[in-house]
């Protein structure tokens, strides 16, 4: 998106390590319609309006909305359209290569790229890192990691969901420990997978186990991905020259998991900045983006951070009382209603008012939302 942007009026080099972008596919492809730019709608494989929420003690919550609240999306197309976009403004682009570092010495010129494969150096006047959750550009600049990595695994069924407009959720230490379990129509497939937090948590050993489902018996696996994501945002995605977007930067929401929205904001950000920064060095530095970023979408990261660590701290029994509480009639129809997996916290404080029940799960943490 950011080498789209600047590709009109800069020099723009795009270095992608795999031989083809989008693949590997490592996302499940859920976004807000906000987070689908016109050119890529034709990565659209299916559209939801509400969402099954599965308590582990065998309670569901079902949020249903009047119109259309998510998009899946074929990832692998959304990505390569991207790509073809950017080249198409005027972006040179560098497949099956890797970068192995960045060295920016302020009194150089410029910061220097190194790649592999034996494909030299490249200067550059800044550089964007959207290079994942292993980020060579956020280690060579010394910005902060993730406070969290969640490890996922996901595989598309054969057979279209039962319910197309439906995403189902499910919750547990025995199903998912640290996260949840999803399942997602995505057009002619069911999209199938979850997430784990902790090294003794292997995330194939609970699919495997979740797999077994009465719902999914009968599909056939027609592929599989796994990956992880990086949560728990730093302060700084800037350092001298260096910018981060995306998971290198982890913008991933804490309580979905989702990036594709946040990446493609702070794409727009970091590009506007750079594209000033650029016409005029002295009077617009590069660390303007770490404030445009902050205010879009950054205070939501770091509210949503502080949920996910009150959801860490319930045992499945709370998990499924906490869920049930939802269910009352007001509450669920102000979360149908107004909603927004973008920004989840949104709502914090009219849901307590509603429910004051779930300030018992913990008084400190939820009351600094308010």
């Amino acid at each position: 998106m950011a080498a789209a942007r600047l590709a009109r009026e800069r020099s723009v080099i795009i270095v992608e390590e795999h031989g083809e972008p989008g693949v590997p596919l490592q996302c499940a492809g859920l976004v807000t319609p906000r987070g689908v730019p016109r050119f890529a709608e034709k990565s659209v494989v299916a559209r939801v309006r509400g969402a099954r929420i599965h308590s582990p003690m065998g309670f569901t919550l079902t949020i249903e909305a009047h119109d259309v609240r998510a998009l899946v999306l074929d990832r692998r197309r959304f990505d390569r359209t991207a790509f073809e976009l950017a080249v198409d403004e005027g972006a040179q682009a560098l497949t099956g290569t890797r970068v192995t570092g960045v060295a920016d010495v302020q009194s150089s010129p410029a910061a220097t790229v190194r790649l592999g494969n034996a494909s030299g150096t490249i200067e550059s006047s800044v550089v964007i890192g959207a290079d994942g959750p292993r980020s060579v550009c956020r280690e060579s600049a010394g910005l902060r990691p993730p406070k969290q990595v969640l490890r996922g695994i996901q595989v598309d069924l054969e057979g279209e969901k039962a319910d197309p407009e439906f995403v189902d959720l499910f919750l547990g230490w025995k199903v998912a420990p640290g996260f949840f379990a999803w399942s997602i129509p995505a057009g002619d497939v069911t999209r199938v997978g979850l997430c784990t937090w902790g090294r003794e948590h292997v995330p194939a050993t609970f699919l495997k186990k979740f797999l077994k489902a009465p719902e999914f018996a009968g599909m056939a696996e027609m592929s599989r991905a796994s990956g992880s994501i990086p949560i728990g945002a730093g302060r700084s995605a800037v350092d001298g020259r260096i910018m981060l977007v995306g998971d290198a930067a982890c913008h991933a929401k804490p309580l979905s998991g989702g990036g594709i929205y946040t990446g493609i904001k702070g794409a727009e950000l970091c590009s506007e900045v750079v594209s000033r920064h650029l016409s005029d060095p002295g009077g617009s530095p590069l660390s303007d983006y770490d404030d445009l970023w902050w205010d879009s979408f950054g205070q939501e990261l770091s509210r949503a951070f502080r949920i996910r660590k009150v959801f860490l701290a319930l045992t499945d029994k709370k998990m499924d009382q906490a869920l049930r509480l939802f269910d009352e009639p007001e509450v669920r129809r102000l979360v149908e209603e107004r909603g927004d997996i973008d920004r989840p916290s949104a709502l914090s404080a009219e849901v307590l008012k509603l429910a004051p029940k779930l300030a018992q799960f913990s008084p400190q943490l939820i009351k600094s939302l308010l």
